[in-house]
Order: structure tokens, then C-alpha cells, then sequence
């Protein structure tokens, strides 16, 4: 059975409970955020991770999630494309994806000839921690 009790010079004490800066250390996190300066700043993205919620970004907004050591999948669509990522968290493991919604090559011509064109979506990876 464990104990949480350490002998010390032949005396019971009890073991000093772990640091606040240490657990922090052991938080999980993945940050969504829409910053990047190729994003074409209009519409919505809708984000959701291991089926939770659905979350609606527009350009400027991120959140951060905290979330179990494991594997995950995120799943990201601006209603017209979409994107399923598997990744895996170590525990401490701190993520960033940074969604993207940017025109192509005809973007720009389509809106102006049309009025519509599609806005692609690109998703980018960075480890934090």
C-alpha cells in the first residue's frame, strides 16, 4: 500500500504536496487560434476536438483547451473544406493549430467576375512545450 509519508531522522513526516509551478508543468494543452496574417479574415471556422464541442472562429479569436496525454483528433471545416487531424499529447505537451482560411489563385478574379469563390483552408502545426 502507498503511503504518502517519508521518514526523515528516524521521524514520520508527511511528504510536501507537489508545487503549483510543477503540476502546471504537467497540464496538457492545445491552443486553436486564427492569427496568421494569410488569413483572408472573413467567415467563420468551426473546430471541434474528440467530438466535444463545436467552437466558430473568425479571424483574431483562439482558445486553448486542456485535454488527457493521449491521442486526439481535430476536426476543422469552413463549410466547404475540411480537415481531420490525428495527433498524439504527451503529458506536459503544449500544441498550437493555426487555422488558416485563405483565397487560391483564382479567388480574387472569381469574386470579382462572380461575387462567390471558395476560401481554402489550411491548418499549421506548432509544438509550444
Amino acid at each position: 500500500m502507498a503511503s504518502t509519508h517519508a521518514r526523515a531522522a528516524g521521524l514520520l513526516t508527511l511528504a510536501p504536496a507537489a508545487p503549483a509551478q510543477l503540476l502546471d508543468e504537467l497540464r496538457t494543452l492545445v491552443t486553436i487560434t486564427r492569427t496568421h496574417e494569410r488569413d483572408i479574415r472573413v467567415r467563420q471556422v468551426y473546430v471541434r476536438i474528440d467530438g466535444g464541442a463545436r467552437v466558430a472562429l473568425l479571424f483574431g479569436e483562439s482558445f486553448t483547451l486542456e485535454v488527457r496525454p493521449g491521442t486526439h483528433r481535430l476536426r476543422v471545416h469552413n463549410t466547404l473544406f475540411w480537415k481531420n487531424i490525428a495527433f498524439h499529447m504527451e503529458a506536459g505537451e503544449h500544441l498550437e493549430f493555426v487555422l488558416i482560411n485563405r483565397g487560391g489563385r483564382f479567388t480574387f478574379p472569381l469574386v470579382a467576375l462572380m461575387g462567390v469563390a471558395p476560401l481554402y483552408l489550411s491548418v499549421e502545426r506548432r509544438s509550444l512545450r
